[in-house]
């Protein structure tokens, strides 16, 4: 019983100046944002008097054929994250797709524009 104890306590000892990095507290802001940001379509936005706060757009190139393919799904959540960064609560997609590019497997990009929506449609 002994030795199970000055072992433990000589691995605790030896572990106290390790520390884990992950990228988890990004991840997990990042998923609470695109919840606060809404996604509308063009005639969804105009019953609103929302306010435009500027032009948002992302990439993906996939380099390697082991990597993940580009998304849609992923890239509007950047566009949200996008948005949210420029005091944004909403985004208008305007386009996203495909392109060819010389150095990637696969390329996709979307653009769109980020707003301030108030709560209230101000028109029907």
């Amino acid at each position: 019983m002994k030795i199970f104890i000055i072992i433990f306590a000589a691995l605790v000892t030896a572990c106290s100046g390790i520390t884990f990095n992950t990228n988890l507290r990004s991840y997990a802001k990042d998923r609470v944002i695109t919840t606060a940001v809404k996604e509308y379509s063009p005639i969804e936005i105009s019953k609103y008097d929302a306010v435009i706060l500027g032009f948002v757009d992302t990439s993906y190139c996939q380099e390697r054929i082991d990597e993940p393919k580009p998304n849609k799904r992923a890239l509007v959540n950047d566009l949200k994250v996008r948005a949210h960064s420029l005091g944004g609560n909403g985004v208008v997609v305007e386009a996203c797709g495909k392109a060819s590019s010389g150095i990637c497997n696969q390329y996709m990009e979307c653009r769109g524009v980020a707003y301030f929506v108030p709560e209230r449609q101000s028109r029907p």
